[in-house]
């Protein structure tokens, strides 16, 4: 009868975890109060259903952060940036300097 009762308390989780409770059980790695008297059956569920969770936490797949990309072209210099707004706002001698470096038509 007292099997029945164990059955019903794990119905619904799967094997595996069923078998690794039992077997901790019985090798005494389950800290308990008295190791003299079989579990109960909230006892044993709540270990297979811990067991289970190991288990799908083992095979849920590792999810890894993406590669970064390489930047294509190096960041510009900050002095050169402030040339660039310069000569943008129509500054005809940061237009020069930068004529002069190569990078301004």
């Amino acid at each position: 009868m007292q099997i029945r009762a164990y059955m019903v308390a794990v119905d619904g989780v799967e094997h595996e975890a069923i078998r690794n409770a039992a077997k901790a059980f019985m090798q005494g790695k389950v800290k308990r109060e008295d190791n003299r008297f079989a579990p109960s059956c909230a006892e044993f569920a709540d270990r297979c259903r811990d067991e289970a969770n190991m288990i799908a936490a083992q095979r849920r797949p590792k999810i890894e952060p993406p590669a970064r990309e390489k930047p294509s072209s190096p960041p510009v210099a900050p002095w050169k940036m402030k040339l660039f707004i310069k000569a943008s706002k129509g500054d005809e001698q940061a237009q020069q300097k930068l004529r002069e470096i190569g990078v301004w038509k």
